[in-house]
């Protein structure tokens, strides 16, 4: 049994895509609408988006990636704050969160799709070489 729910887990984790098409495919049945349910399931989909992005980062390129990955995502928080703080003269905070991580979900998203083609074009040239 634990066998299986490492390996469901391992797979949500590398394979976010599932987690998003889960959600979606649930709410779609609830009767959700369609404008909400993109968001939330793209809320519901970062966190595994940054394990994902980790285990693939880690896998090609070794130790030191989580760095680099909290240092990005702190930067693009304290800019989002920055950016409302400005323009907005009464900060809400949940709204700048709320932007953050979905910011994150877009960013995340395209890391892991570039992760995925330098592991597959690296191993290509590991293999041919």
């Amino acid at each position: 049994m634990k066998e299986v729910i490492s390996g469901l887990l391992g797979t949500v984790i590398l394979f976010p895509l599932i987690v998003t098409l889960s959600y979606v495919v649930v709410m779609r049945k609830r009767g959700k609408a369609p404008a909400k349910m993109m968001g939330r399931a793209a809320d519901v989909t970062t966190p595994f988006l940054f394990l994902a992005v980790y285990a693939v980062a880690h896998a090609i390129f070794g130790d030191g990636p989580g760095w680099y990955i909290t240092i990005i995502a702190l930067v693009i928080a304290i800019i989002l704050v920055v950016i409302e703080r400005i323009r907005v003269k009464e900060f809400q905070i949940i709204r700048v969160l709320q932007r953050t991580w979905r910011l994150y979900f877009l960013v995340l998203s395209v890391a892991y799709i570039v992760l995925i083609a330098i592991g597959v074009i690296q191993n290509i040239v590991h293999y041919i070489t």
